[in-house]
């Protein structure tokens, strides 16, 4: 690396020294600091700390490191370097050879005085700017724009919000003002949000960022969220906070290849995805003014390829959101408290000598002393301490039997499927026959068309495509009289009459809503539907109908995603996602922050299939219809770690010769749930013991 310390102006630069550290030997870089050292001694893009010599006006030199992915100064005795300067507001720092720089007080005598006049430098550039303005073309409605801009950064105190008049369908509880105000001015942008489960900390993170970026100070930001909820995010930042983020998976994204991730500003990407090797590898070099982290606790432990990366990052401001801060050790929250602010809690060796007061590191000692250190880069927010009252979850399986031919080409279909996924066929992906595998759980009409397609790839054998084209006749067969004889579809229409009031029905593949909307319509139901091939103006239209005169409203996830349907409080799961964070997704629709009522959510199963199954586990083994809203991935914990729960179930299918085999297979993976809510239960009363 070319440092050009030695370089000949000896210009000076202020900057705001940040006290808070230096008894960790540590102090927080300004932005004057950050760009002295990246524009004026030439670290530019460093990602490894750099050694300089510092010297101050009384002789006092000390060697420290300059760490510019962190904006941190550190090293031994940068207290005593800063000592003399008592509490100052603004120092003056300037280059000197090789790698020294010197620390001064803003306001020497006739030093201060030459670089505020005397300069020939400083001389030159006031001479520039003052010529430049002459010759700028005051258009007057430029000049009008920027008077009106002007105004509203005039009226407002340092302490308000300007961005709240843009956020749409959106009223923020005081809570959620006060966390967004605790962040921006006294964490300065960098927070670990841990509100309990419910009460929106993506609202409090989108309220920071859109105040980061109407005052100019955030353009470059990066949302980092799990798979599941990438689609979530994209839709709410758009729909509230009338943000244009694109998608690490868009099509246009992934044409550009690594070029994109430095193309576009705003960017939501699953963490999966962007701390693969050929993606992180980019994005740790790009400086990014915001950084969002949404399910934090995935980035708990820092030997993981996750924590590392998320470490790597170059960023200004950084939010981490988790409902749980501590899932299995006091480490955890040592490593998410690392990640914002590092040597807040100094060392781990120093954190546990001091506030872990068991070999398993859960419980906790000098609890006071601990959460004095937190509420320095924390806010948990409470449910029993926020205005905002929360509706009971009443849950309801109905099981229903599928009629003959039903049942033997779900048995004979399911049999083809366990006889392929484990061989390595041309044709046969797994991916393939698990997607057909869940159609047959939804409605026959949806595996049709995949059946269908199949019989003619190329790469089959005779034998294979026979029995394709076998099982295509059959569910064609099946799927034509499916709106009028399906058990599953009286059970719903059952279940919607005897409701009384409007209902969501979710289904997870564009065929079964449309036999849905066709059986329930000839029923003479008042039925919206609701799917992604819909404009968002017909989405619109969709979502009053169903308000103002619609009995039921079907819809796939893509197409709920983002939308406020509190006014309505039942709902029935047609088909069973095999991930259960998926599951959640669909209640939440429902069941958030502004329902009134109780929800009633109904889960339709045939006996004896995959569903039917992991219901069982679902719902009779961990109670999961009816936890708290976002408990269910705390559940899951560190089962989906290693292999996706819908995998996990899957891989249990196939192991299956019969429903017995599948019922004590379910039975393990039963086990693993409980243990991990047990676990919960008692993280809840560490939780209690330290954020009370």
């Amino acid at each position: 690396m070319n440092l050009c310390c030695g370089c000949d102006t000896m210009d000076r630069y202020l900057f705001k020294p940040n006290r808070e550290l230096l008894e960790l030997n540590a102090m927080e870089m300004d932005e004057g600091l950050v760009h002295f050292f990246r524009d004026v001694c030439g670290m530019g893009d460093a990602g490894e700390p750099v050694e300089f010599e510092f010297v101050n006006e009384k002789g006092v030199s000390r060697k420290l490191k300059v760490n510019l992915p962190e904006k941190l100064l550190q090293g031994r005795g940068i207290k005593g370097l800063f000592a003399p300067y008592g509490e100052a507001d603004y120092l003056f720092i300037e280059a000197g050879p090789e790698r020294t720089v010197r620390v001064s007080d803003w306001s020497g005598p006739a030093r201060g005085q030459e670089f505020a006049t005397d300069h020939p430098s400083t001389k030159q550039r006031m001479e520039d700017v003052l010529q430049a303005m002459c010759r700028m073309k005051q258009r007057d409605e430029v000049w009008f724009q920027l008077y009106e801009a002007a105004k509203q950064f005039a009226v407002t105190r340092m302490d308000d919000l300007i961005c709240l008049p843009h956020i749409r369908e959106l009223e923020p509880f005081e809570y959620q003002l006060k966390t967004v105000k605790a962040v921006i001015h006294r964490f300065k942008g960098r927070a670990l949000l841990c509100d309990e489960v419910g009460l929106g900390k993506t609202v409090e993170a989108g309220i920071c960022m859109m105040e980061y970026i109407m005052r100019g100070l955030a353009k470059k930001i990066l949302i980092l969220v799990p798979p599941s909820l990438v689609n979530q995010w994209h839709e709410e930042m758009k729909r509230k906070f009338n943000q244009d983020f694109v998608r690490s998976d868009d099509r246009e994204f992934v044409r550009l290849g690594e070029d994109a991730w430095r193309q576009y500003n705003k960017v939501i990407a699953s963490i999966s995805t962007a701390k693969r090797a050929n993606h992180s590898r980019v994005i740790s070099g790009i400086h990014y003014d915001l950084v969002v982290v949404d399910e934090a606790h995935h980035v708990k432990n820092r030997n993981s390829v996750a924590w590392q990366f998320v470490n790597s990052l170059k960023k200004k401001y950084m939010l981490l959101l988790t409902a749980t801060p501590v899932q299995n050790s006091l480490e955890e929250l040592y490593n998410l408290i690392t990640l914002l602010k590092p040597g807040q809690l100094k060392t781990y060796q120093h954190f546990r000598r001091h506030f872990v007061a068991d070999n398993q590191g859960i419980e906790v000692k000098n609890a006071d002393k601990l959460k004095a250190l937190l509420s320095e880069v924390m806010i948990r927010n409470r449910r029993n301490r926020v205005d905002v009252k929360f509706t009971k979850r009443e849950a309801h399986t109905k099981t229903v039997r599928l009629s003959e031919p039903e049942e033997r080409l779900y048995a004979d279909l399911s049999r083809f499927i366990r006889a392929n996924y484990t061989q390595d066929h041309p044709v046969f992906s797994r991916f393939m026959l698990k997607n057909m595998q869940e159609q047959m759980g939804s409605a026959f009409s949806s595996l049709v068309g995949s059946l269908e397609k199949l019989s003619v790839h190329p790469g089959l054998r005779p034998e294979e495509r026979r029995a394709v084209r076998e099982f295509a006749e059959r569910a064609a067969e099946i799927a034509a009289k499916e709106a009028e004889k399906s058990a599953k579809i009286s059970e719903l229409c059952r279940i919607v009459s005897g409701f009384g009031d409007k209902m969501i029905v979710f289904t997870k593949y564009r065929t079964t809503l449309d036999i849905l909307v066709r059986a329930l319509r000839q029923r003479n139901f008042r039925v919206a539907e609701f799917h992604g091939g819909l404009t968002r103006k017909e989405k619109d239209r969709e979502v009053a109908y169903f308000r103002e005169e619609a009995d039921v409203l079907v819809s796939t996830e893509i197409g709920g995603e983002g939308r406020n349907l509190q006014f309505c409080n039942g709902m029935v799961n047609f088909d069973l996602p095999w991930n259960p964070m998926a599951i959640e997704q669909r209640i939440g629709r429902i069941h958030r922050i502004g329902q009134t009522r109780d929800v009633f959510v109904y889960n339709l199963a045939a006996l004896h299939t995959l569903e039917h199954h992991m219901l069982y586990v679902l719902d009779r083994k961990i109670n999961m219809f009816e936890l708290v809203v976002g408990e269910v991935d705390m559940i899951l914990g560190n089962i989906e770690e290693s292999e996706e729960f819908s995998d996990l179930v899957m891989n249990a299918w196939v192991r299956s010769e019969d429903n017995a085999a599948m019922q004590r297979e379910m039975e393990q993976i039963s086990e693993q749930l409980l243990k991990n809510k047990q676990q919960l239960e008692r993280m809840k009363e560490l939780d209690e013991r330290l954020f009370s």
